[in-house]
Formats: C-alpha cells, sequence, structure tokens
C-alpha cells in the first residue's frame, strides 16, 4: 500500500497547507470551496466522496494544515476540524 497519495480504489494518500479560515467549522476544502462535513462523519468516506465529487482519482489530504496519510486520518471528523484535498501530482510529489 502506497503512503503517497489517497486513491479512490484502494483507500490509500500521498506540503504543509494552511486551511484556517478563522471559524469553526467542519469542512473539507476543494478546488478553492468549501464542503461542509457534519462532525462524528467517517474521515475516509467523507473526503473520498468529496475526491469522488471533484473528480479526482488519487489525491493528498491535509488536515489543519498538516499531510495525513491513510494510516495516521483519524476516524472520524470531530468539530472544528479542516480538511483540505489536492490532487496528487506525481511529478511534484516528494
Amino acid at each position: 500500500m502506497s503512503e503517497d497519495y489517497w486513491d479512490q480504489d484502494t483507500n490509500e494518500v500521498i506540503e504543509e497547507v494552511g486551511v484556517d479560515d478563522g471559524t469553526e467549522n467542519t469542512f473539507v476544502r476543494v478546488n478553492g470551496s468549501n464542503v461542509t462535513i457534519e462532525p462524528g462523519a467517517s474521515f475516509a468516506e467523507a473526503v473520498k466522496n468529496v475526491a469522488e465529487n471533484a473528480e479526482f482519482g488519487k489525491f493528498r489530504v491535509f488536515l489543519n494544515g498538516e499531510e495525513v496519510k491513510p494510516s495516521t486520518a483519524p476516524n472520524i471528523f470531530e468539530a472544528g476540524m479542516k480538511a483540505e484535498i489536492r490532487p496528487y501530482d506525481k511529478a511534484a510529489a516528494k
């Protein structure tokens, strides 16, 4: 299992990103927009759903500004968590 990116088919993940918008909302940011997430929702399922709607096959996940790998992702979204997903760019990945 790769630790470089999240993959829609295999539940896998792939820079430090600031995602603080000054609110206590719980959301996933994608393509510059925030998708509100209900606290208590499955973290993996929520980010996969947002990625699928954004038509990302492989993507990177950042939580509160830090990259999250599939093996270290939380089980659920807690109130105030702010995540961001970005398409996986193999050429730019380290």
